[in-house]
């Protein structure tokens, strides 16, 4: 699903259209250790507890790492979430799922379910990793940077290692990106590289940055770190989690995003090379 890139005036007049600028969302910081239904279950009763416009969930949250698994988009996952997210009228990004696609191929790809229980977006995952894993030797990297405008704002996607390539957030803000999502399965050995490149990242794109953990021992050698964060635009920590499930919320203001890059308007000052 190829996304249109944003006109200047096209971004202009969307960010016009938003009359809210402030905004709950959630980060469901949670394990995946069990069968896709015990995943998806738990995953739902956690997303019950929150009311805020935007609930992320973590890379993988109903297949964990079996790449053997995978289903179409849309499929159940995305109905059940789409179901849920019209009851409780918030979007939900459906962190990221196995997506089978043409030819055998499989997808890490997020989804965006609006309020309406639609699916607005779908990215799938551009860099995949391949220390100790299998997903590179296993999955079809996905080739488009995407953004999709909301009412919640100008949303960019990213999953769990594209946040080691600062291009792709680069590219994102040109694309318009004022929240950018990055759910993960980031492993506790590196956290502290999951909390720098989280903090990196909302600073140099002047936006707000949702990095959504996992958590819990899905391998006998990998344990997730959690610590899911919600950074504004200037770089602060305005929600962080531990290393247990739990939820974390914060509200995002989009005003702050457009006073940040018109104060401090360094991305105006990028030079390409």
């Amino acid at each position: 699903m190829r996304q249109p890139s944003l006109s200047t005036r096209e971004r202009k007049a969307w960010s016009q259209a938003v009359d809210n600028m402030k905004h709950k969302v959630a980060c469901i910081q949670m394990g995946a250790l069990g069968t896709w239904e015990e995943n998806v279950n738990h995953a739902v009763a956690l997303t019950e507890k929150t009311d805020a416009d935007l609930i992320v969930l973590p890379e993988l949250f109903a297949h964990c790492r079996n790449f053997k698994a995978g289903e179409p988009i849309p499929g159940r996952t995305t109905e059940i979430f789409g179901r849920l997210a019209r009851e409780k009228g918030s979007h939900i990004l459906m962190g990221s799922i196995l997506e089978e696609g043409d030819h055998d191929q499989k997808f890490n790809t997020s989804v965006l379910i609006d309020r309406r229980g639609q699916i607005l977006a779908k990215y799938r995952k551009i860099h995949l990793f391949s220390y100790n894993s299998k997903e590179k030797s296993s999955l079809v990297a996905g080739e488009d940077v995407v953004t999709i405008p909301t009412e919640l704002g100008i949303i960019g996607f990213s999953i769990c290692y594209d946040l080691r390539f600062p291009e792709l957030y680069r590219a994102l803000v040109k694309k318009g990106a004022e929240i950018i999502v990055c759910p993960a399965a980031w492993p506790r050995p590196r956290v502290d590289h999951w909390i720098t490149l989280n903090r990196a990242r909302a600073i140099e794109a002047q936006c707000y940055f949702i990095g959504c953990n996992q958590v819990g021992t899905p391998t006998p050698t990998t344990t997730l770190a959690g610590c899911s964060m919600i950074t504004d635009p200037w770089g602060e920590v305005v929600a962080a989690a531990g290393h247990a499930e739990e939820i974390i919320e914060a509200v995002t203001d989009l005003t702050l995003v457009r006073k940040t890059r018109e104060e401090y308007a360094f991305l105006k000052d990028f030079v390409e090379l």
